[in-house]
């Protein structure tokens, strides 16, 4: 490893999810040499099971064990589904494991709001972050509410790629939001370029993952942004 200009893998389940990841790292930890690793069968065939099987379990694994053997200084996974398996492997490797949400959930405790709403572009990743988060809080013995919504167009602006539509999408979908909520989480890295669309649209937080995680990679490192 180079001291001042580590190798973070990041782990793709969708081409989405790359350019908000390097446009995160850019911003939060500019020093990071980023190398891609893209399966983009991970979270059609996670759909069509209806859930992260064991097959596909193995096969993060081995994307993972991969970066690692690799090189890599870091990995991080950029799915939400596939984060029990970065927990999972995480105290076994020798190099900072990151589910693609840890980050994002450790600062929905540090705020410790009432009631949070996770937004996301398809059904199974939103249900699959509001369970977890609720247990990250849980573990803290937290008695925050965590609901959850599907953002209507989302996906299929992140599909063709139209940052308009995923703008307007989203921010349709912050003002959807119950007024009980006191924070709103973009629960996939594929609709967090949106955050600023939605942040505008609505008077409580709005967060997104991928620069709190480059941040906490940042912080492991001891490195300082430029």
């Amino acid at each position: 490893m180079s001291s001042s200009h580590p190798t973070v893998a990041l782990i793709h389940a969708t081409p989405a999810s790359m350019s908000p990841a390097h446009a995160a790292f850019a911003v939060a930890f500019p020093q990071a040499r980023l190398w891609n690793l893209l399966d983009d069968l991970l979270i059609s065939q996670a759909e069509q099971a209806g859930g992260v099987t064991s097959a596909l379990h193995r096969r993060m694994r081995t994307l993972i064990q991969h970066a690692v053997d690799g090189g890599a200084d870091a990995v991080l996974l950029t799915c939400s589904m596939y984060g029990p398996v970065a927990r999972e492997l995480s105290s076994a490797m020798p190099v900072p494991v990151l589910a693609s949400d840890q980050a994002l959930f450790d600062e929905v405790g540090r705020l410790s709001p009432r009631r949070v709403t996770v937004l996301g572009p398809v059904r199974t990743g939103v249900d699959d972050t509001v369970e977890r988060l609720r247990e990250h809080l849980a573990d803290g013995h937290s008695d925050t509410l965590v609901a959850g919504s599907v953002i209507d167009g989302a996906r299929e602006a992140t599909t063709s790629g139209d940052p308009r539509a995923l703008d307007q999408a989203v921010r349709d979908a912050a003002r959807s939001v119950p007024e009980e909520a006191e924070l709103i989480v973009l629960g996939q890295f594929s609709i967090s370029p949106a955050q600023p669309a939605a942040q505008a649209a609505v008077n409580v937080p709005v967060l997104s993952a991928p620069q709190l995680a480059a941040q906490t990679l940042r912080r492991h490192f001891a490195l300082e942004p430029r």
